[in-house]
């Protein structure tokens, strides 16, 4: 059993002072408990290490497939196979972030990976912010929250441009990107998530704007485009 640790509960309020309206099911229920699972440090850097692992084996595996074409026995369709090996050979266009699920772990069980959710933000704000709210609110120190996402991110973005572990020569290799981010309208949960992936990205150094999908123009001669 994984045990739990009774908390102070952020308010609804103070939760949507942060952004996340999300917070609440159709049904009313909470979608943020009062408790926090509780997990020894040793367990904790075993679960980064099963993700390290299972990553390196995601690369190893995704190189295997590039270099022996096998896009249609994993079920690609074949008017993305070019697209997918310029994305692959181009080294610009580094993975950003992408969501583990696991399972096991704890006393001595082992990992399993059940899914790797490569092209998705989801849980980034709740992984981010919200565990950091948390806290804070319940009076404990910053250095208790294991993952550093935020910093993370921060760092992957300018390695957009030095295409090195090393991001500190970001500032003079930066040659004024332009970043877009973008969502539907009326998912207040994708908004809001995609904003703060803009947040972190404007904080790296970069120039970037928002817009939601139906207002953006999109031209195969010229790219994509927002007013200017």
């Amino acid at each position: 059993m994984i045990p739990l640790q009774k908390t102070i509960p952020l308010t609804p309020k103070y939760l949507e002072s942060l952004g996340f309206v999300w917070h609440t099911d159709s049904d009313e229920s909470a979608y943020i408990s009062d408790e926090l699972v509780v997990i020894s440090e040793a367990e904790a850097e075993t679960y980064y290490e099963a993700a390290n692992t299972l990553y390196d084996m995601y690369v190893e595996a995704g190189e295997y497939i590039v270099e022996h074409n096998l896009f249609h026995e994993i079920g690609i369709p074949f008017n993305l196979v070019e697209l997918i090996k310029e994305s692959w050979e181009n080294e610009v266009h580094w993975h950003l972030y992408g969501r583990f699920d696991l399972a096991g772990g704890i006393d001595g069980k082992p990992i399993k990976l059940i899914e790797f959710n490569a092209d998705t933000p989801t849980a980034l704000f709740e992984t981010a912010v919200i565990q950091w709210a948390m806290l804070k609110q319940n009076g404990l120190e910053e250095a208790a929250q294991f993952n550093a996402l935020y910093e993370a991110l921060l760092d992957n973005f300018k390695r957009l441009v030095t295409l090195d572990e090393d991001v500190s020569g970001f500032e003079e290799r930066y040659e004024g990107w332009k970043f877009l981010f973008t969502s539907i309208r009326g998912n207040a949960e994708e908004e809001n998530t995609v904003k703060l992936l803009q947040h972190i990205a404007t904080e790296a150094g970069y120039d970037t704007e928002f817009a939601y999908m139906d207002e953006i123009e999109f031209s195969a001669e010229e790219g994509i485009f927002y007013n200017e």
